[in-house]
């Protein structure tokens, strides 16, 4: 099988109950809903694609998860959530600070993504 960009990403449903009881284990998945942005990463011989949800090119933006994904020397897809901790939470406009960047503003953003001041007002991780 092959996967070819852009792709729909997984996207979380609010459920208002649990799984009845009998429900086998990989019948369902739950998880927490994170304050960040949904993407998908493709990496196949020597190329990395990081997507976003609406299809857009979020890899200049994020080049240290590219080139780590590069590193991994492996063809594989990934779908998850990028987030920005700072402080014991979950900083969501540092995450959108650092999706503005491009180029050395890029890197430099990998190294530090929160800005300074006081984080945003986000639900703990």
């Amino acid at each position: 099988m092959a996967l070819t960009p852009p792709f729909q990403l997984m996207l979380a449903e609010a459920r208002r109950q649990l799984p009845p009881d009998g429900t086998r284990p990989w019948e369902w998945t739950a998880e927490q809903k994170a304050d960040g942005f949904r993407a998908i990463l493709f990496a196949r011989s020597g190329q990395v694609l990081l997507q976003s949800r609406r299809g857009n090119d979020l890899t200049p933006a994020f080049p240290d998860i590219a080139a780590e994904a590069l590193r991994l020397g492996e063809s594989l897809v990934l779908d998850g959530e990028f987030v920005v901790p700072h402080s014991g939470r979950l900083d969501f406009s540092a995450l959108q600070s650092r999706a503005r960047r491009r180029g050395p503003g890029a890197a430099r953003g990998a190294g530090d993504p929160a800005p300074p001041g006081p984080p945003s007002t986000c639900p703990p991780a």
